[in-house]
């Protein structure tokens, strides 16, 4: 049932523009760049990346990620809830194929920003994507 209820939020979710639909349980949120670090240590912004303008829904309470902008992030810890002057941020833990090793993925969203949108920063391995969330 809990599946059938994040397809079905999935499809509503996808057919709203994000300007017009505002729930306190969700975070409506749109990519703005997408990078990578480089071997050199440094920073390659993809013009017009692949997730660029793409779109993601977060329900505030689990951490769940609704979209097809990351790829699937199982069992999602919601480790700040954004209160006060702390940012919202969610961490997934996977273990490697080879089971000897960890990633990480991290989702912070700096809610105390003033005003509607509210920027955020999405690190996977190399891969930094932000944008704002609503």
């Amino acid at each position: 049932m809990k599946y059938f209820l994040s397809i079905l939020l999935a499809m509503a979710v996808s057919v709203i523009p994000l300007k017009t639909y505002a729930n306190s349980n969700l975070y409506q949120c749109q990519v703005m760049s997408d990078a990578y670090i480089r071997d050199s240590g440094t920073l390659d912004v993809e013009r017009d990346g692949p997730r660029t303008g793409q779109t993601f829904t977060v329900i505030k309470n689990t951490g769940e990620l609704i979209g097809d902008v990351m790829d699937v992030l199982k069992n999602p810890r919601v480790v700040s809830s954004g209160r006060g002057k702390n940012a919202y941020i969610v961490i997934w833990e996977q273990e490697s194929a080879d089971k000897k090793g960890v990633f990480v993925d991290y989702l912070s969203i700096e809610e105390s920003v003033k005003g509607k949108k509210k920027p955020f920063g999405f690190f996977s391995g190399r891969l930094l994507m932000t944008g704002f969330c609503e």
